[in-house]
């Protein structure tokens, strides 16, 4: 991988001038900025003022050796590789430097050239390393974006949030905290484990520094003496590593989330930077979710007058749609659909009949059996349900549910005739529930079948009407369940659209 030399900062760390302008003259020479420190103590007062790649180091200095500079590197946690300057009477020492964690010695004397090998090999693995980071943040951040962008209700949403932060930050523990209804302070939405779950006084401190985050659009890194000067913390100890991030959506405030370490796991500016594109993602994907469910409070409600306007035709199917619509959804759930599909499949279930708002009412109301001149009119619904429905734009997707839901799996059903892969799957789910709640419902023209009788004509229509998994599934679900049991639910769904 190639390295732009003159983007690269070496602190030369030497008590001898010579030597350090020897190494500035060569390292200037092949295009490094290069800086210089007298010991460990002048080193540190250098990497505070400047941003430094690469440490070339003397062990043995006054003030502050080698390694004891190396400790203070790692303590710190700064993103920076160092390379060991030693007499061979201290390669032992040089071996203990790099368990600690530097990159390579230099046995001294040197000469230049194999000077120049090692620190461009040192460099060569940095800036690999630097490109393998980043992307195993592109693709942690697409990771969680994949995850974010199946789920539509906000509670699921916070959820794989926090567990995306948890597999990606490995805290101790996280709470993620959302506005009450466009007021200025917080509430908790999320928290995991058991450090914010157990001492309220530190919730309740990171939630104060939460709302002056949000409010200042300020994130914070703090280690334990940090949180400890911190006002909010009434000048409580708390030995942890503390990392907080607003949750900003165009302009919109939209939360924060906090982590929690033990101070000996320290977080990183690095992890700071990931947490805040990781935050900015999920910042929107609420907002979203939120406006989304004003909207589909919205349409449930329009969704519910067209679903009355159909049964105001015919007072045997009164109810039958919503019950369609959640019978569906129990199904879905079974089946591990996503937030998304689910959503589609309620609102299909519930105007899957809409195109009998064109049937004549003496066709739809007939107490008995249709005559084939009838029947071919009554299957004229699906097409007209598909008319109405494309004129509304947010309804787009779950078209293709409502027309197809006659379909059969062998290619006899209506209106199109199309056989089992070209059904659309959420529309074989509402075709078996459909066909279920009709059953077991009083019809113009008969009682409602016992549930076992509706369960024996499923199973005779297993893979021919019906996609047989999907029956076996459904006729599990009122077995386990009891057919009773979900026919209260369906009761309290009604009353929404009372």
């Amino acid at each position: 991988m190639e390295v732009k030399n003159d983007s690269i900062r070496i602190l030369v760390v030497d008590d001898e001038e010579s030597l350090r302008e020897i190494c500035r003259d060569a390292l200037e020479d092949e295009g490094y900025q290069v800086l210089e420190a007298t010991d460990g103590r002048d080193a540190l007062k250098v990497i505070a003022a400047s941003n430094i790649d690469l440490i070339i180091s003397d062990l043995r200095m006054p003030e502050m050796n080698g390694f004891e500079l190396l400790e203070k590197i790692k303590e710190k946690q700064l993103d920076i590789d160092f390379l060991i300057m030693t007499g061979f009477a201290t390669i032992e020492t040089a071996v203990d430097c790099m368990k600690l964690g530097a990159a390579d010695y230099l046995p001294k004397p040197f000469k230049i050239n194999h000077l120049l090998v090692k620190v461009s090999k040192v460099l060569r693995d940095r800036a690999a390393k630097i490109e393998q980071k980043r992307l195993s943040n592109i693709v942690r951040l697409l990771n969680l974006s994949n995850a974010l962008n199946s789920l539509l209700d906000l509670k699921s949403i916070c959820q794989e949030f926090v567990m995306q932060v948890q597999k990606n930050f490995s805290p101790d523990s996280v709470v993620l905290f959302l506005r009450r209804d466009d007021q200025p302070l917080l509430g908790k939405s999320v928290c995991r484990g058991r450090p914010f779950r157990e001492d309220s006084d530190l919730l309740a401190g990171v939630q104060k520094l939460a709302e002056q985050s949000l409010a200042e659009n300020v994130s914070y890194l703090l280690d334990s003496k940090s949180i400890s000067a911190l006002p909010v913390f009434l000048e409580r100890v708390f030995p942890h590593s503390l990392m907080l991030v607003p949750l900003f959506s165009q302009m919109n405030k939209v939360g924060v989330v906090a982590l929690l370490r033990k101070e000996n796991r320290n977080f990183t500016s690095d992890e700071l930077n990931l947490l805040s594109v990781f935050a900015a993602h999920v910042a929107t994907t609420v907002q979203n979710a939120t406006i989304y469910s004003r909207m589909r409070d919205q349409n449930i409600h329009i969704i519910g007058s067209y679903a009355k306007a159909v049964e105001a035709k015919d007072y045997y199917t009164k109810g039958h749609s919503e019950g369609v619509a959640v019978y569906a959804v129990r199904l879905g759930r079974h089946l591990h659909l996503n937030s998304r599909e689910l959503d589609a499949l309620y609102t299909a279930g519930v105007l899957h009949d809409i195109g009998k708002i064109g049937i004549p009412d003496h066709i739809l109301n007939k107490p008995s059996s249709l005559d084939d001149e009838e029947f071919e009119v009554m299957k004229s619904h699906p097409a007209i349900a598909r008319d109405i429905i494309s004129q509304v734009g947010t309804l787009k997707d779950i078209l293709p549910i409502v027309y197809h839901h006659h379909e059969r799996v062998d290619g006899c059903g209506y209106p199109d005739g199309i056989s089992d892969q070209q059904i659309p799957e959420l529309a074989k789910i509402i075709s078996v529930v459909d066909s279920f709640e009709a059953m077991t419902s009083d019809r113009a023209y008969r009682k409602a079948l016992p549930w076992e009788k509706a369960r024996d004509i499923l199973l005779k229509g297993s893979g021919t009407q019906w996609h047989s998994e999907l029956v076996e599934k459904w006729i599990k679900i009122v077995t386990d369940e009891g057919f009773e049991n979900i026919q209260k639910e369906i009761r309290l769904k009604l009353t929404r659209f009372a």
